[in-house]
């Protein structure tokens, strides 16, 4: 395997490991360690670890070493007005392009991100887990693939896919998974599902608007909570990031951050 394919690997199997939460918080990151654990040689670590810390996973402090980034709240915010611009584009091409097989799909999701809290509610429990947790979130982010891809903009996917990367990686997206939250985040779901169906694209961005700005407004509340208390960022369930995967490879041709597969 030639040099550029291992570092490559690397990059995969670090990002895979920071998805996971295996590397996390402010350990500090080691070369060696890591092409222990890996079973690659450090000159292909030593690219990859170059690679995050120029798209802002890593950072350098010197005469100290290489740790993983900090949730920022600029960070946090430009993402957000990426993904409004991005997302808001997206829903008006496909409410007009979408066939009735994918408009079909796009409320299969809604509706199974509701099953996801009728198993909430009946349980009684206070926040989402296991299981219907996996639902909720693999549903959501299908949802959103389905409006991007029949936008037919590769470019906006793959650049909304490497901000939801981020999010799990930061921990932005670890919000408190009460019934009350979730019923809030299927209902704008639910409207812009509705909006597609009735190919009304003006009321469609209105609602995707509205839905990411206060996704947006949860995670500045999630990164204050994180910065005033300890609350244990909890890694992405295997379920996303094996679509995240299959994303990846599907972007491939466009060979940035996210168009290589996560092992």
């Amino acid at each position: 395997m030639s040099s550029v394919s291992l570092s490559a690997v690397a990059y995969q199997r670090i990002l895979q490991c920071m998805l996971d939460h295996s590397l996390s918080g402010d350990r500090r990151i080691s070369e060696s360690e890591l092409a222990r654990k890996l079973g690659i040689s450090r000159t292909p670590i030593r690219e990859a670890i170059c690679r995050l810390e120029s798209e802002g996973f890593l950072y350098q402090v010197v005469g100290s070493g290489t740790y993983i980034a900090r949730p920022d709240r600029k960070r946090l915010l430009d993402a957000f007005d990426v993904r409004e611009a991005l997302e808001c584009q997206a829903v008006v091409r496909a409410t007009k392009r979408m066939s009735v097989k994918e408009r079909t799909e796009l409320k299969l999701q809604c509706d199974n991100m509701h099953a996801a809290i009728s198993a909430l509610r009946d349980s009684g429990e206070k926040v989402m887990t296991g299981d219907a947790l996996k639902q909720f979130l693999v549903s959501d982010l299908k949802f959103h693939l389905l409006l991007l891809r029949a936008a037919n903009n590769q470019f906006a996917m793959k650049i909304v896919t490497d901000s939801r990367i981020r999010d799990y990686v930061f921990g932005d997206s670890t919000h408190e998974r009460t019934l009350r939250h979730l019923a809030w985040v299927w209902l704008l779901h639910a409207r812009v599902s509705r909006e597609v169906q009735r190919k009304n694209a003006r009321k469609a961005q209105y609602w995707m608007r509205k839905h990411i700005r206060q996704s947006r407004n949860d995670a500045l509340v999630a990164l204050q909570k994180s910065r005033t208390t300890e609350t244990p960022r909890q890694p992405a369930p295997p379920e996303l990031t094996n679509l995240l995967q299959s994303v990846c490879e599907e972007l491939a041709v466009i060979g940035t951050p996210a168009s290589e597969s996560l092992e």
